[in-house]
């Protein structure tokens, strides 16, 4: 349908010249003879408004300001018509909202010309309103489906620590704004196993979080077939190896499926006797700090998950006395610091967990945490910050 141009103009030849000027170009004109016709009109939304300053009641102060709202709230361009009474520096004074203005009698070329490009500009206008409004509409979708992750993601972290007489827990978890891919757990799977891991999957945001949910499945004895493997006679189970587990979990999560990958640290701990069972596949190494000071890391295992190409995992083993803690974290703690600083690191990670060695493992949880947050001065978290403590104290 053509665009509708209405024309401010006294009746006359000028005015029956310049209707046809505009039908010829391809537009629908509509005419308008006097000041409240032209305000009358306005509502029918034309694209575009030819007024002759020298129309009837146009010399008045009040009627470009009355013009105004009409044009900006309709949307409506409006090129001004000049005779020789009025300059073009006058009237943009009077009326900077203007379009542009066009001297009278119009040629014909300048005239189509003047008309395409104002109503191009006008489309254009449409269509980068259209563009923030879809913009606006997908960063709110995006947000909310940021927000729906991070709720699946809180709901996945462990509600209460298995209650082990051996054994003591503490965990802090803090997830940053983009949504990390962090995830933990302690879980009881028989009389004499707990099983402690936490891993990191590579990006942020929800396909991250999305992987994260399916590597916690994966990993929940009720699916049967990874951690606790279901057999048709007694015992009825089996605890597979953590290096085992590792290769399964390479075997489900190829990087190819889901173009991701992701570290874990995997732990076997033997509940009554002290003895830890583990595979560390890319992850930052858990922490070994004996009840004397002495510190090691628990190295031993194998590249990235998704990373076929890395070779088979292998297992290390330790062994704990009373006394004795160990501490699975992320790299969003070594990693973290304020702009223009150095970060935490693994030096000051370690220094920190043994100046704080006597104190309570919830105590020396929330203190180094409390401690990373006040290197960072402030800055926001560009990771996800687990820690994840566990302290043996015998039978």
């Amino acid at each position: 349908m053509p665009e509708k141009i209405l024309i401010a103009q006294a009746p006359g030849e000028g005015r029956r010249k310049l209707l046809d000027l505009v039908r010829e170009q391809g537009y629908f004109p509509v005419a308008a003879g006097s000041r409240e016709e032209t305000l009358r009109l306005l509502p029918e939304h034309p694209a575009l408004l030819l007024c002759d300053a020298d129309l009837e009641g146009t010399g008045g102060d009040d009627f470009w300001p009355a013009l105004e709202p009409g044009c900006r709230g309709g949307d409506i361009a409006c090129l001004a018509l000049l005779g020789d009474g009025l300059s073009a520096a006058a009237l943009h004074q009077r009326a900077p909202w203007l379009a542009g203005t066009l001297r009278l009698p119009v040629d014909p070329a300048d005239l189509g010309a003047r008309i395409k490009d104002v109503l191009t500009i006008r489309r254009l206008g449409h269509e980068l309103s259209l563009a923030h409004q879809m913009l606006g509409k997908t960063r709110r979708e995006f947000a909310e489906s940021l927000r729906a992750a991070a709720q699946i993601q809180k709901n996945l972290l462990p509600r209460r620590l298995p209650s082990v007489p051996s054994l003591d827990f503490a965990y802090r978890f803090l997830p940053c704004s983009a949504i990390g891919g962090d995830l933990f757990n302690v879980l009881r799977l028989d009389e004499d196993t707990v099983l402690a891991y936490l891993f990191d999957v590579s990006g942020h945001g929800v396909s991250s979080a999305m992987v994260g949910v399916s590597v916690h499945q994966s990993l929940s004895p009720h699916s049967g077939h990874i951690v606790k493997q279901r057999l048709d006679r007694p015992p009825w189970y089996r605890i597979p190896a953590p290096a085992e587990v590792m290769a399964a979990l390479e075997a489900e999560f190829p990087f190819e499926r889901f173009e991701k990958f992701f570290t874990i640290a995997y732990l076997l701990l033997d509940i009554h006797g002290g003895r830890v069972r583990y595979c560390n596949a890319g992850h930052p190494p858990p922490i070994l700090l004996r009840a004397d000071g002495r510190l090691e890391t628990l190295q031993v295992g194998g590249g990235l998950i998704g990373l076929s190409e890395v070779g088979p995992f292998a297992e290390g083993e330790a062994r704990l006395n009373p006394g004795d803690r160990l501490y699975l974290y992320s790299d969003g703690i070594v990693e973290h610091g304020s702009d223009g600083r150095e970060m935490f690191g693994e030096e000051r990670l370690l220094r920190k967990l043994t100046e704080l060695r006597r104190r309570d493992l919830g105590t020396v949880c929330g203190k180094l945490i409390e401690g990373l947050l006040d290197f960072g001065r402030g800055a926001p978290l560009k990771d996800d910050v687990t820690l994840l403590g566990v302290e043996y104290r015998g039978n």
